[in-house]
């Protein structure tokens, strides 16, 4: 029987063993493993949407503008019927910029009008729901990731665009803050087949000041 994938990053990666121990000592986690949920698709939608909200703003800021979107909603719920049910201009109102309230505008209409299915991306490879969810205006790489590594629950997505995994491996390996990507993404593919779980606790390392306290 092969190592789970826990067993498989803490004997591919000593650094990230212990930013495991860590993060499962802190939030009390038993087994010590991050668990990844079945959405069943049934969050698809408001999660690129959150995304969409969240990109290149603070986390802070992305909540706010979100917490005024559902509040715009019928039912506070953000649905493609209920986007469209709605102007550009009144998504703006929430404190969206106007590219970004298009772009979800836009994708509402994919969704309403059969071209955008969330359960399809569900059922086909992952690189061809990459490539679906990239045609879309307004979602890159990094809102591709997310959401393959969320809604998607892809084991082996490495979100090389974010911030904070550039961050966190930076200082998990004492590198220079000019540190080229591409050498963060040759580090992480000693985490292959699960670069998801990995990153998913360089975060919560991050959250829970692992690199202030060593």
């Amino acid at each position: 029987m092969g190592m789970n994938p826990l067993e498989f990053l803490r004997n591919q990666d000593e650094l990230l063993s212990d930013i495991i121990d860590y993060v499962a000592k802190i939030e009390n986690l038993e087994p010590p493993l991050i668990q990844v949920e079945d959405y069943e698709g049934k969050n698809d939608f408001p999660a690129l949407v959150r995304s969409i909200v969240g990109q290149q703003i603070s986390t802070s800021g992305a909540k706010a503008i979100y917490s005024r979107l559902l509040s715009l909603m019928p039912n506070e719920i953000i649905s493609a019927q209920n986007i469209v049910s709605f102007s550009i201009e009144e998504l703006k109102s929430c404190g969206l910029s106007y590219g970004k309230s298009s772009y979800i505008y836009q994708i509402a209409e994919e969704v309403e009008n059969g071209n955008l299915d969330f359960k399809l991306l569900h059922q086909i490879s992952e690189e061809d729901a990459r490539t679906k969810l990239e045609s879309l205006k307004g979602v890159g790489k990094w809102t591709a990731d997310i959401f393959l590594m969320f809604q998607l629950n892809k084991p082996d997505v490495f979100p090389i665009g974010d911030a904070g995994v550039k961050s966190a491996i930076k200082k998990m390996y004492q590198l220079p803050k000019d540190t080229d990507d591409q050498v963060l993404i040759d580090i992480a593919e000693k985490w292959r087949p699960h670069r998801s779980l990995a990153t998913k606790y360089l975060w919560r390392a991050l959250d829970n000041n692992y690199f202030k306290n060593n």
